[in-house]
């Protein structure tokens, strides 16, 4: 977690970026404000850093594009990391979490009757590190993590109506997601990575010459 660390992707025909703020350190490790801006739809949660891995209010990337599309969300519940500790971040390391959320439509659509119907999802999903893999996006070529995903979305938590999906992301260090694949599509791709301006040095801090010698 880096303090004014701004992640730009595309997303599709969209833009989609993450920044952080008000990070804090805490006894268990640190905390931070997750920013999210989708096509000028913006929203925010809580990400923590912790002994047990990255864990965010939304319940990692599936809940923050919930979170910016514009939909009312209400996280049901949230059980597992989004991203596991170093050293279960290694080929063949394994995790899962699960999302289950309650989805209305905004306040402001436009619906026969001002009906607001409820949608309940859940969303399981299974992760395992494939190995390291140099992958070039548009903000550049990252040495990365590559990682498998298996997504399980079901409504409500019946398995009557369910779906899989097999997806890639991409994790470089220092930085964070670089891209997100689907088969042969390309659904997250990093564009711009912004971190703020260190400030000038103050006097103190500045090298003092050496005397010359005559």
């Amino acid at each position: 977690m880096e303090e004014g660390l701004r992640l730009t992707y595309r997303a599709g025909r969209s833009e989609l970026s993450l920044a952080t703020r008000e990070v804090k350190t805490t006894d268990g490790g640190l905390t931070c404000t997750l920013a999210v801006d989708m096509g000028g739809k913006a929203g925010s949660t809580e990400a923590t850093c912790a002994a047990d891995g990255v864990r965010t209010g939304v319940g990692g990337l599936e809940g923050t594009l919930l979170s910016a599309s514009g939909m009312d969300v209400e996280v049901v519940s949230a059980e597992g990391v989004v991203v596991p500790p170093a050293a279960t971040m290694v080929p063949g390391g394994t995790w899962k979490n699960s999302l289950s959320v309650k989805l209305r439509p905004p306040g402001t659509a436009q619906l026969p009757g001002g009906m607001r119907p409820v949608l309940s999802s859940t969303f399981d999903k299974e992760a395992t590190v494939v190995g390291e893999e140099e992958v070039t996006v548009s903000a550049g070529t990252f040495k990365a993590l590559k990682v498998r995903n298996i997504t399980t979305a079901r409504a409500g938590r019946s398995d009557a109506m369910s779906r899989s999906l097999e997806s890639y992301i991409w994790f470089a260090p220092g930085v964070g997601i670089v891209k997100v694949a689907t088969g042969d599509s390309t659904d997250l791709e990093l564009i711009k990575v912004e971190r703020p301006t260190p400030p000038p040095p103050t006097k103190k801090e500045k090298k003092q010459p050496g005397t010359r010698k005559r």
